[in-house]
């Protein structure tokens, strides 16, 4: 890690090595020996403080490892920063980080500024050849991404007036994210698929192969490769086996984020609501796939999550809305539902969130017309509601 230096000392100490020099030389003159060493050892001691602020501090390097801390809201963590001295032993020092006020320090006291910054201070020593680890206990305010944005490390002189400033040039590369916090959403209807998948019912029409529930006698027609074979031994007589019956539940979230030409002013109503429906998914073991028209380089030319379930699923999708942001480039909504619909990408069900203009309506009525069931995601009366395409209803009781 690169740092920037600046020495700061008192003005008046070059005047004062000066003036020593004259007493020395009018001791040496006059032959008063006693003054002459008094002087010499007081230029010594501001040589010596000056040759201390030159090089304390130029071996010091910031050791930190690629890493993300991700947290929710109101959660606590710890941002630890590895400091490692090669040099001059540093004591009484004072750390200076500076970041956004995604997150806020806990038990540290912080100063807030124009703009959403935090700075923050913390006392360090370390000696010569030493590794000091700097554990910054903190707690989620909001949704983002927080990275340090300056860290500065203050440096006092141990014998006298003076400072050394070190100022971190390259960036941390250690992050800490913070995750949205769900806002419920109420869903009007429960939607049951006709397709085979692997999801437990109590009805459907397909069963999962590889959850055996049990056997039965054979009956003719039965498939040769779900016999029972060690059941049928025993019993001596044909055994089929009996499987569970199950459906495929899975979601499409295609979120709109932008309202005319920038970001939509419902940012974070949205992305508060979409994480509630991934969390509602996990729960009830719904394969989901998220879709966000920003751009995005490569085949996909926006934000897409395949489908997928369970914890770390979710947690790959958080990390796609704790990185929104309202300086973001969007593309069309109706381009994004063109693109997923010529891929075959879009499953039997689709909500679909933001603000949807005409051309957006015309592309959700060609998918409709495929045997797709197209949902909104919409507010009523500050509650998140989920109902049928041009069937938004009250919130159900």
């Amino acid at each position: 890690m690169t740092w920037k230096r600046e020495v700061i000392e008192d003005p008046y100490n070059s005047l004062s090595e000066i003036l020593l020099i004259i007493l020395a030389g009018s001791s040496l003159f006059f032959q008063f020996y006693a003054g002459l060493g008094i002087f010499l050892l007081c230029f010594l001691y501001f040589r010596a403080r000056k040759w201390y602020l030159e090089n304390i501090g130029k071996e010091l390097k910031l050791n930190q490892p690629p890493k993300r801390v991700r947290i929710h809201c109101e959660e606590r963590g710890n941002w630890e920063i590895h400091f490692t001295n090669d040099g001059l032993p540093v004591w009484g020092a004072v750390m200076k980080l500076t970041f956004k006020d995604i997150v806020e320090p806990v038990n540290h006291p912080f100063e807030s500024y124009h703009g959403g910054n935090v700075e923050v201070s913390i006392p360090v020593s370390m000696g010569r050849a030493e590794s000091v680890k700097v554990s910054l206990p903190i707690v989620g305010k909001r949704r983002g991404l927080c990275r340090l944005t300056k860290v500065q490390i203050v440096i006092p002189h141990l014998f006298g007036s003076g400072k050394v400033l070190l100022d971190l040039v390259e960036p941390v590369k250690s992050t800490l994210m913070v995750f949205p916090a769900p806002a419920p959403v109420i869903l009007d209807r429960n939607h049951h698929s006709h397709e085979i998948g692997e999801v437990p019912a109590l009805h459907s029409l397909f069963f999962d192969v590889f959850q055996p529930v049990g056997t039965r006698e054979y009956i003719s027609g039965d498939r040769f490769q779900d016999i029972h074979w060690k059941a049928s031994a025993r019993t001596q007589s044909l055994q089929t086996k009996v499987f569970a019956p199950s459906v495929k539940k899975e979601w499409m979230i295609a979120v709109n984020l932008s309202e005319k030409y920038s970001i939509t002013r419902d940012l974070e109503t949205i992305i508060k609501h979409t994480a509630y429906l991934m969390q509602m998914a996990v729960k009830q073991n719904i394969s989901f796939s998220l879709v966000l028209n920003i751009r995005n380089q490569g085949v996909t030319p926006f934000y897409y999550l395949p489908s997928g379930t369970g914890r770390k699923h979710q947690q790959k999708a958080l990390e796609m809305l704790s990185t929104l942001s309202t300086d973001d480039a969007t593309i069309p909504f109706h381009i994004v539902l063109q693109h997923l619909s010529i891929r075959q990408l879009v499953p039997a069900v689709l909500i679909a969130a933001g603000v949807l203009t005409g051309d957006d309506e015309g592309r959700l009525s060609k998918l409709e017309s495929k045997q797709r069931e197209i949902y909104v995601l919409h507010s009523v009366d500050k509650q998140g509601v989920v109902s049928l395409w041009n069937q938004r209803s009250k919130i159900p009781s």
